[in-house]
C-alpha cells in the first residue's frame, strides 16, 4: 500500500486538498506568460485539465480576467475525461478575475454547482462593460463595491495579489479603510510574504488567510515560471465545496491553510505510521445491538462527544479489550473511577440489574494500519478462530503470525484517572511508561543478562568452593601417606620384604614336605594293618581228611607271607620316619633354615620400625602407593579448580563492573529521551536522577531484595523523623548529596558499594549491624547462598524531577508537588503529547483542568501532534473539539437503550457542528472564538 493522495481520500473527515486558486485559462491573455509549458500548441479544455492533475491538484478556481468564457467548456470536458486513463478527480469552482474601479483586482470564487451564467451575472453586477478577458478596463464599482456584489451572488471575494501589481495595498487609506472594515473580506491572495503589510491592518489586528495561486503576478526573480500547479494553496475540507472553502479561509493560517511556498513545505498526505481506521462493536450490552457499531476514524485528530452516559467511554473500554490493554489499569487503585468503571463494563451480567457492558456474543474487530500495511484484530478470536487478519494481498486473510503485542500493534490508552496517577507520588507508572517509549526494554533485559551471568559464576565458584574444601583433609591425607611411604624408603622394606616373603614360602614349602612324607609313612603303617590274614571258619574244613589238609596249607602259606609283608611295611614306614627325623635334624642345621630365620627376624625389626611410624600393615606400601598417585591427581585437580576460581573470580568482579554499566546504560537512555522529548516543552520539564531521592522508595527495594516483607530492622534501614530520613542503612545512602548530577551518583555508588561490603562481611560472619539483623543476614546467606549475589547486584531505582511552568511558558518552573490536581494533570498531558507516533487514545482528559490549561496547554499540543500521531479524544470540552480543529468527530446518544453515534463527520458539515453547540456546553462560543469572522450569522456556526 502506497502512502500517496489517492490512499489519503479513503479517510473520513476533513483533509487538506490541494487547491489552485488563481488560475487562468488559455482564453486568458495573460495564460502561459513565463511559463515553461509549450505556449505555442493549440491548448485545448481536456489539455488544460489535464495538466492540473498530472500535478496532483484537487480544486482548481477558474479565474480569467472578467471573463467565464471557459468555465462551461471546462465543466464538459471534466465530465467526458472521466474514462480516460490519466484521469483524476478534480473539483472546479467557477470564478473570475474582475478588474475594480481603481484598476484593483479582485477574485470571486463560486461554488461547484455554479456556471458561467452566474459569472456573467456578477460581472453586470459590478458594471463591467469591457471586453471579456481583458485585465485593462475596470469596473464602474469601486473595491468594496466589488466585494459586495460577490458578497451577494452567493461567492467569496478575495483580493488578488495585495501586495503586487493592481493589488489592495497600494490603496490609499481612505479607500483602503472600507475593506479592512468588511466582515464578508477575510482573504487575500499574498505573493511575497516578506513585503510589509500597511500599518492600518495591523492596527484592526486583522489576521486574513494569505492564499496563492499559480497565476498570481509574480515578482522578478520570485517563485520562477508559472504553469498549472506551479503555485497553490493547501486547503482543509471534508469535501470541496464553497462553504468548506469558507469556513477554511476563516480559519485562516495555523488551522486550515497553508502555501505552499512555506517553509518548511508542508506535507499534507503525510501519515502517521500507525493509526486506527475502525472500530466495529457488535451485540455488546449498550451498544451494536441489532445493527453493528461502526466508527470510522481520521489518522489525524478524532473526537467522540456527547452526554454522560451517551457511550463515548464505552468506545474507549471495547477498544481496550480489543487491543489487549486491560492490565495497563492496574497500576491504578482498585477503587479508582476509570478502573471500576471498565471493570463493571469487562463482565457479563448474572441477572438484569447486574453490573456488566459484555455479552456472550459480544464480537469487537478494530482495523488498523501498521507500516502501510492493514490489519484487521479480532476479540474474542472469529468463529474458526481467527485473531488477526491481514490485507498484504488485497483482500483479508489470517495473519502468519496471530499474537497481539503492544510492539506489533502500538497505541496508547489514558483515562483522567490514568493520567491523575501518573503525576502521583508513586512514580513507578511514570518510570515504566519513559521506558516504553525511550525504548529501555532492550536496555532492562541486558542488566538482567548480566545480573545472571554474574550469578551463573557465583552459583559455579560456590561448587568449586565445594570441591575445595576437601583441599585441607586432601593435604593431610597427603602427609600422612607421605610419611608412612618415606618410613618404608627408609627402612629398606622392599629387600627384606621379598627376602621375606621368598623365604616363608619356601618354609612352607619345605613344611609341606616334610608333611607329605610323614602323611605317606602313617599311611604305609595303616596299610600294613589293614593287612592282617583272616582265620578260616571252624568246622569248615576238617584236618584230618587228606583233600582238606592241602587247602589248609595253601591258606597257612597265604597268612605266612601276608603276615611277612606286613612286618616289612612297619619297617618300611619306620626308616621312612627315620629318614625324616634326621633330614629334619639336618635341615634345621643348615644354612638354608639360617638365612630363613634372618628374614623372619629382618621382618620383625622391619615391622617394629614401621609400627613406630604409624605404619600397622607392612603390606600397606602397594596401596600406599595407589594412594600417593590418586592423591597427586586429585592435587592437580585440585590446582586446576583453583586457577578456574581465580577465573571466575575475576570474571564475576567483571560482571558486576558490567552490571553497573548497564545499570549506567538505563538510566543514560532515560535521560536522554527527557531531555530530547522536553527540550522546548514550555510547561513540563522531568529529568531521570539515577537511584532515587526518595528514602521510602529505596527502603522498599532494599526490603524487597532482602526478602524483608514486614517492618522489621527500621533501626538498620530507615528510620524517619518529620518527615526526612534519620537512622539507618537508606538514611546513610542518602544524606549530604553532592547537588551535582554526576558527583551525586559517584558518591552515592561509592556508598552502596561501601554498604554491600558491610553486607557480606555480615552474611560471612563478621556483624557489621544490630544483632538481630546481623543473625537475619547470616541466617539467609547460609540457608541460600545467591541472597548475597541478589545484593550484590542491586541499586535504587531511579527517581523523576518532575516540574511544571504555571504560566505554561517555559519559565518559573516549579515541582509538580506544589502543585494543583488539574496542573498535576495538565503536565502529565503535556508529557504525554510530547512524544510517541503510536496512536493516543485520552479519555476525558480535561477533568480537573482549569479552561486556561485546557486552551493553552491541550488544544495547541493536540494540534501539533496530531500532524504525526493520530488522536482520539473523548471530551466534554468544545475548546478540545472546536480549537483542536478535529478532523473527524463523533457525536454519540443514547437512545432505544443503545449508544449510538448520531452525527458522524467534520465540523465543516453544519449538522455536525449543530450537534456539538446541542451536547457540548460552551460550544456556540468555541466556533464563535475559532471563526472569528462570521459575524451575526451564528445560524452558519
Amino acid at each position: 500500500m502506497t502512502v500517496n493522495q489517492d490512499y489519503n481520500w479513503r479517510y473520513p473527515g476533513a483533509r487538506w486538498w490541494k487547491f489552485d486558486c488563481h488560475t487562468h485559462t488559455p482564453a486568458s491573455g495573460d495564460y502561459g506568460k513565463g511559463s515553461n509549458q509549450a505556449s505555442l500548441r493549440q491548448i485545448t479544455p481536456e489539455d488544460w485539465l489535464l495538466d492540473f492533475m498530472r500535478a496532483g491538484v484537487d480544486c482548481v478556481a477558474v479565474t480569467d480576467h472578467n471573463s467565464a468564457d471557459w468555465v462551461d467548456k471546462l465543466k464538459q470536458a471534466l465530465v467526458e475525461l472521466e474514462q480516460a486513463e490519466d484521469f483524476r478527480p478534480l473539483h472546479l469552482f467557477p470564478g473570475v478575475e474582475i478588474t475594480a474601479n481603481g484598476n484593483i483586482h479582485i477574485l470571486a470564487i463560486f461554488d461547484t454547482d455554479k456556471n458561467a451564467a452566474d459569472v456573467t451575472t456578477l460581472l453586470g453586477a459590478v458594471r463591467y462593460n469591457g471586453k471579456r478577458g481583458a485585465s485593462n478596463v475596470a469596473a464602474d464599482l469601486a473595491p468594496i463595491g466589488v466585494v459586495e456584489a460577490i458578497i451577494n451572488a452567493g461567492g467569496i471575494p478575495i483580493l488578488a495579489h495585495v501586495d503586487g501589481p493592481s493589488g489592495a495595498w497600494k490603496l490609499p487609506g481612505n479607500t483602503l479603510s472600507p475593506l479592512l472594515e468588511s466582515d464578508g473580506l477575510f482573504a487575500m491572495e499574498v505573493v511575497d510574504p516578506s513585503i510589509k503589510k500597511p500599518e492600518i491592518y495591523h492596527q484592526r489586528k486583522l489576521d486574513w488567510a494569505e492564499v496563492l495561486g499559480s497565476d498570481s503576478h509574480h515578482p522578478a526573480g520570485g517563485t520562477g515560471d508559472r504553469f498549472p500547479g506551479s503555485d497553490y494553496t493547501w486547503v482543509k475540507m471534508e469535501k470541496p465545496s464553497l462553504e468548506g472553502l469558507r469556513l477554511a479561509l476563516l480559519d485562516g493560517a495555523g488551522f486550515s491553510i497553508r502555501r505552499s511556498d512555506d517553509a518548511p513545505q508542508f506535507n499534507s498526505v503525510a501519515l502517521p505510521e500507525h493509526f486506527v481506521e475502525k472500530i466495529e462493536i457488535k451485540d455488546a450490552q449498550y451498544i451494536g445491538q441489532g445493527q453493528l457499531a461502526k466508527l470510522e476514524f481520521s489518522p489525524w485528530l478524532n473526537a467522540l462527544v456527547g452526554g454522560r452516559g451517551t457511550g463515548k467511554s464505552t468506545v474507549v473500554h471495547s477498544l481496550r479489550l480489543a487491543s489487549r490493554r486491560e492490565t495497563e489499569l492496574q497500576n491504578l487503585d482498585e477503587r479508582s473511577e476509570p478502573r471500576t468503571t471498565f471493570e463493571r463494563f469487562n463482565r457479563i451480567p448474572n441477572y438484569r440489574a447486574d453490573d456488566g457492558g459484555l455479552k456472550l456474543t459480544t464480537k469487537i474487530t478494530w482495523t488498523l494500519v501498521r507500516d502501510d500495511l492493514q490489519y484487521r484484530v479480532h476479540w474474542p478470536q472469529t468463529d474458526d478462530g481467527i485473531l488477526v487478519e491481514d490485507k498484504a494481498s488485497g483482500q483479508w486473510k489470517p495473519a502468519d503470525v496471530q499474537t497481539v503485542t503492544q510492539t506489533r500493534f502500538p497505541l496508547r490508552i489514558f483515562s483522567q484517572g490514568q493520567i491523575a496517577a501518573l503525576a502521583g507520588e508513586n512514580q513507578q507508572a511514570l518510570i515504566q511508561l519513559i521506558d516504553e517509549a525511550a525504548g529501555v526494554a532492550t536496555l532492562k533485559i541486558e542488566l538482567e543478562q548480566t545480573q545472571k551471568a554474574f550469578f551463573t559464576s557465583r552459583a559455579r565458584l560456590r561448587e568449586l568452593d565445594s570441591k575445595l574444601d576437601r583441599e585441607d583433609e586432601l593435604v593431610l591425607e597427603q602427609t600422612d601417606v607421605e610419611r608412612k611411604l618415606k618410613h618404608f624408603e627408609e627402612a629398606g622394606h622392599a629387600a627384606i620384604l621379598k627376602s621375606y616373603r621368598l623365604r616363608n614360602r619356601q618354609d612352607r614349602e619345605a613344611d609341606q614336605q616334610f608333611d607329605v612324607a610323614k602323611t605317606a609313612a602313617d599311611n604305609i603303617e595303616t596299610a600294613a594293618e589293614n593287612l592282617q590274614p583272616e582265620d578260616l571258619p571252624p568246622g569248615l574244613f576238617d584236618e584230618d581228611s587228606a583233600d582238606d589238609r592241602q587247602i589248609i596249607h595253601i591258606v597257612d602259606m597265604l597268612a605266612s607271607s601276608m603276615r611277612k609283608a606286613t612286618q616289612e611295611l612297619r619297617d618300611s614306614a619306620q626308616r621312612l620316619r627315620d629318614t625324616i627325623d634326621t633330614q629334619s635334624e639336618e635341615l634345621a642345621h643348615s644354612a638354608w633354615q639360617t638365612a630363613v630365620q634372618k628374614s623372619v627376624d629382618d621382618y620383625k625389626i622391619l615391622v617394629k620400625t614401621l609400627e613406630e611410624g604409624g605404619v600397622t600393615d607392612p603390606d600397606e606400601y602397594g596401596r600406599l602407593t595407589q594412594d600417593r598417585q590418586r592423591i597427586d591427581s586429585d592435587m592437580k585437580r585440585l590446582e586446576a579448580i583453583k586457577m578456574e576460581r581465580d577465573r571466575l573470580e575475576n570474571q564475576s568482579q567483571s560482571q558486576l563492573n558490567d552490571v553497573l554499566k548497564a545499570r549506567h546504560a538505563v538510566s543514560a537512555a532515560r535521560g536522554k529521551f527527557l531531555a530530547d522529548t522536553l527540550a522546548e516543552n514550555d510547561f513540563v520539564s522531568i529529568r531521570n536522577q539515577t537511584y532515587g531521592n526518595d528514602p521510602l522508595v529505596i527502603e522498599q527495594s532494599l526490603r524487597g531484595i532482602m526478602n524483608i516483607t514486614d517492618a522489621r530492622f527500621q533501626g538498620d534501614i530507615l528510620v524517619m523523623e518529620d518527615g526526612r530520613p534519620a537512622k539507618g542503612i537508606v538514611a546513610e545512602l542518602l544524606q549530604g548529596l553532592p547537588d551535582d548530577p554526576d558527583l551525586r551518583k559517584s558518591t552515592i555508588e561509592d556508598r552502596i558499594g561501601d554498604l554491600k561490603g558491610q553486607v557480606k562481611s555480615t552474611c560471612l560472619g563478621d556483624g557489621k549491624f544490630s544483632g538481630h539483623f546481623n543473625n537475619f543476614l547470616q541466617r539467609e546467606f547460609e540457608q541460600k547462598p545467591e541472597f548475597l549475589d541478589s545484593i550484590l547486584t542491586w541499586f535504587p531505582e531511579d527517581g523523576l524531577q518532575v516540574k511544571y511552568s504555571r504560566r505554561g511558558d517555559g519559565t518559573d518552573f516549579q515541582p509538580i508537588t506544589q502543585a494543583s490536581a488539574g496542573q498535576r494533570s495538565a503536565a502529565m498531558l503535556a508529557f504525554l503529547l510530547a512524544y510517541g507516533k503510536e496512536p493516543l487514545v485520552l479519555d476525558q482528559p480535561e477533568d480537573d483542568l482549569d479552561n486556561h490549561l485546557i486552551y493553552d496547554l491541550i488544544v495547541r499540543q493536540i494540534r501539533e501532534n496530531k500532524l504525526k500521531r493520530q488522536i482520539i479524544v473523548v471530551t466534554h470540552n468544545p475548546n478540545i473539539v472546536v480549537n483542536g480543529d478535529a478532523e473527524m468527530l463523533h457525536v454519540f446518544d443514547f437512545k432505544e437503550g443503545q449508544c449510538r453515534a448520531m452525527q458522524s463527520g467534520s465540523l465543516q458539515q453544519e449538522s455536525v457542528r449543530e450537534e456539538v453547540c446541542r451536547v457540548m456546553e460552551g460550544g456556540r462560543e468555541a466556533f464563535k472564538r475559532r471563526y472569528r469572522r462570521l459575524g451575526q450569522d451564528q445560524s452558519r456556526v
